[in-house]
Parts: C-alpha cells; sequence; structure tokens
C-alpha cells in the first residue's frame, strides 16, 4: 500500500494553454465572415474541416468570448496534469483566473493549487478511498475533479475556491489537460530554446518541462527560484510562431484544438444557458449522459499512488454482451500494461481507484483484482462499482469484471452501447462482441477510442 502524497513541484502550463484557447478563438473570429476561405483552403489542402454543428459552435464561443459589450467575464481555469490521471482529467496542480473584457485579457493570476489549500478548512471528508491510500484527512481543492461529471467538477471547484477565502463569482470553469501541448507542437513543429538543452516536441514535451523543473536546473546551475522561467520562454516562442502560422496550418491548429474539445483534454462549463445548451449539444462540456436508454459503459481511473505513471500505462478494454439467455449478461476485462521497469522521480508502480458505470439496474455478480472490497453506488442515472488495483512495474493486469444488465435492455432492439471517454487517456484500443438472440455468432466490433462511441455510428 501506498502511503502518504509526497510533496511534489506543480508544472504551470496556464500560459501555454492560453495560447491555443485564445488563439484558436482569435482565428475563428478573423474568419467569421469568410467561412468560404477556410472551406477553400481546408480543401486544397486535404484537411478535415468540422463543419456542421462543431464549427458553428467553435464560432459561437469565439464571438462569447470575443464580444465587444463592455462587460468583464472572469473565469477559473483548472490545470490538470494528467500524467497523475483524476477521473476528470489530471491532478489540478495549479489553477488561474483570467477576466477578459471587450475580447481583450485584462487580468490574470495562477495560483499554486498546494498552497490555496492550506486555506481551505479542513472539514471535508475526502471520498473514498482517498484516506485509506494517501492517508489525508480532508479534501481539497488539487482533487476536486472526483467525478467523471465536468459540471459536477466545477460546481466543487467553485466551492473549494469559496472555502479557500475567494471572492470572484465565475462566469464559467474550463479544464484543460496538460496534453494539450501536443495541439500546438503538432502544428508549430518541435521547438528548441537557447540555453537549455531539451527540443520540445510532440509526445514528449510535457516530461521534458517536468524533468526541467524537478531535475535538469540543478545541472544547468540555474537557481531554483528561476527554474521555471523557462516556461515564459517558451510560451513566447510558441506565441510568435502561432502567429506566423500559415493559414493552412492555422486550420490545422484549430481542428486540433476542436479534437481536443471532443477528447475532453478541454472541458467548458459557462454560467450561460444559451452557450450551455450549444456546448452540451456537441458533447463539450464533459458530461456524463444521463438520457442514453440503452446500454453504456464507462471506465474511470484515479491515479492513487502520487507520481505520474500514467505517462508509461497502456490500457486496452473488452466488453463481451450476451443477449441470448432470459437475463442480458455482459464480461468486462479492462487491461492494464505498466510499461517502465525500474522506479524513479516520476514513474513507480501503478495505483488506480477505477470505478465502471452501467445502466441503472445493472446488478455487478463478481470481480477479479481487487486489493480493497469492491464498492457499489448510483450516480447520474447509472449503476457503478469501484475498487482499487495495483500494477507493479513492468507487469500487467487484467480486471475482470461480470454483472447482468437489465432484463429490459433485451427489448431495446436493436441493441446499442454507448461508450464515453474519460477525460486525461488516449487511444484505447477497444473490443466489443455482440451475441444476439437466435445467432450462433457474436458480432465484433474492434476501434481506438479518443472520443466517445456510439456503437450504431461507429459501425456505419
Amino acid at each position: 500500500m501506498f502511503l502518504q502524497k509526497k510533496p511534489t513541484i506543480k508544472i504551470v502550463l496556464w500560459s501555454i494553454f492560453g495560447v491555443v484557447i485564445f488563439f484558436g478563438g482569435l482565428f475563428l473570429m478573423q474568419l467569421k465572415d469568410h467561412p468560404q476561405q477556410l472551406i477553400d483552403v481546408a480543401y486544397r489542402t486535404s484537411k478535415v474541416l468540422p463543419l456542421g454543428d462543431k464549427y458553428n459552435t467553435s464560432l459561437e464561443l469565439a464571438h462569447y468570448a470575443l464580444q465587444q459589450d463592455n462587460k468583464e467575464r472572469i473565469y477559473l481555469i483548472l490545470l490538470q496534469n494528467n500524467m497523475e490521471l483524476r477521473p476528470g482529467g489530471g491532478y489540478i496542480g495549479s489553477f488561474a483566473i483570467v477576466k477578459i473584457k471587450n475580447g481583450n485579457v485584462i487580468d490574470s493570476a495562477v495560483h499554486d493549487t498546494a498552497n490555496f489549500d492550506g486555506r481551505i478548512p479542513d472539514a471535508l471528508e475526502p471520498p473514498y478511498p482517498m484516506t485509506e491510500t494517501m492517508h489525508i484527512s480532508s479534501w481539497k481543492f488539487r482533487d476536486s475533479n472526483w467525478m467523471p461529471d465536468f459540471p459536477t467538477n466545477a460546481r466543487v471547484a467553485e466551492n473549494f475556491y469559496t472555502l479557500g477565502g475567494g471572492t470572484e463569482k465565475f462566469d464559467g470553469v474550463i479544464a484543460i489537460n496538460a496534453t494539450i501541448l501536443d495541439v500546438i507542437l503538432d502544428i508549430t513543429g518541435p521547438i528548441t530554446l537557447s540555453d537549455y538543452p531539451h527540443t520540445f516536441k510532440s509526445g514528449d514535451a510535457i516530461m521534458a518541462l517536468e524533468y526541467q523543473v524537478e531535475k535538469g536546473y540543478k545541472d544547468q546551475d540555474i537557481a531554483k527560484g528561476d527554474r521555471k522561467v523557462i516556461m515564459d520562454e517558451l510560451a513566447d516562442e510558441m506565441t510568435r510562431r502561432v502567429k506566423d502560422l500559415s493559414l493552412r496550418d492555422k486550420i490545422g491548429l484549430v481542428n486540433n484544438f476542436i479534437h481536443s474539445l471532443d477528447s475532453k483534454d478541454v472541458q467548458l462549463f459557462l454560467d450561460d444557458e444559451r452557450m450551455t445548451q450549444l456546448i452540451d449539444a456537441v458533447n463539450w462540456q464533459g458530461s456524463v449522459d444521463t438520457t442514453w436508454d440503452k446500454d453504456y459503459l464507462m471506465v474511470v481511473d484515479a491515479n492513487l499512488a502520487s507520481y505520474k505513471t500514467d505517462h508509461v500505462m497502456k490500457r486496452s478494454i473488452d466488453y463481451k454482451i450476451d443477449l441470448s439467455g432470459t437475463i442480458p449478461q455482459a464480461v468486462l476485462t479492462i487491461h492494464y500494461e505498466n510499461t517502465a521497469t525500474q522506479k524513479d522521480w516520476k514513474t513507480n508502480d501503478y495505483q488506480t481507484y477505477v470505478r465502471v458505470y452501467a445502466p441503472e439496474d445493472t446488478w455487478f455478480t463478481d470481480i477479479s483484482g481487487c486489493v480493497l472490497d469492491q464498492q457499489f453506488g448510483s450516480k447520474y442515472d447509472k449503476r457503478y462499482t469501484g475498487c482499487l488495483i495495483h500494477v507493479p512495474l513492468g507487469t500487467q493486469k487484467d480486471i475482470v469484471l461480470r454483472y447482468n444488465l437489465p432484463i429490459d435492455m433485451k427489448n431495446k432492439y436493436p441493441y446499442d452501447l454507448k461508450i464515453q471517454k474519460q477525460s486525461g487517456v488516449h487511444n484505447i484500443p477497444v473490443a466489443v462482441h455482440v451475441q444476439n438472440p437466435g445467432s450462433s455468432v457474436a458480432e465484433e466490433f474492434s476501434f481506438i477510442m479518443d472520443t466517445d462511441i456510439i456503437l450504431s455510428d461507429f459501425a456505419k
């Protein structure tokens, strides 16, 4: 069993995240009156343009953020490091408060969540199993994203902010995962800064930054107080490159940004009824779907080992559903592989509290691989079960869960399944096997999941 969380240095990536948010919005606004230009260039460059509802919603978001109405809007930005996964995306090491008026950022401030948490009274009991694994006595801001539903997490974060003495009233909450950095570097290409040995490129830039502020600065004779200067220099260079992008590459940046919304690396919660309806319609609010009435699955991990081991973890899902009997039966196998072979400053044995959400009235019958006792509950019109598992360095583990689905699932013909993706995880191989009544051969589906999936849409 892992002991209490060790202190770690938090990387403040807010300025870099701001680049993709605000430059994406500015670019969309520039082309709002010239959509055909965007379409023509996208066609010529063979890029996939997110037309229809998502494109229109993107324009509406840009207009909302940059409108000239002389009103100040204040946003709480949760900066989530998904190398240390939480149900809502990643560990909240920092948060920012950004004020916008007439399309301009008029004020911004960044806060280290660990410092801010010292102002919050030790009054709220942590969700299970934080006390059992991390030996903490109270729930704080840094772990506020404990649910897979972002609107819930946004409200909890606002409450913790108030408990810590915060006085701002927010017009919205935005969660941004650290991997959004790749969104920019995919387009700008690798960046090398003078006086630093690293080349920051898509795929490993986050780890390179983490190493620089944790270890590298010592080898370069950089004072501890200056170890994060690199963040400003990198942000300045990325800003310059984004400004100088060609129209084709700006289209690529916007497309990547929209994919980040689809994959929940960016989640939005706005205190505006019309905008809420628009972003919810394209699934950019990070909500657990409470309206879907057929089969449903969501697998949610919480890394409770205080290390950044998620960057070396591989996952896959295998789901078997048998509709041929009296009671629909499911067998879910979640495969974990810890690809690291030795412990270091960022990597260790993996410890996760995994929850599986299924349709309400599901009856969980058996689970293998738990360290602590299996837990049960209901939330968001779903039935869930959870347990703690360990995956030591260099090993693999299967968690096998068997359960009975509601009997009326057999009457919801044709069978369909919605799988919702957790924020912070990517490119998960999924296999689905459907044994329909009267058929001796199961239907087979396989895909790589990086957004929410509806099986019937995928099968078309």
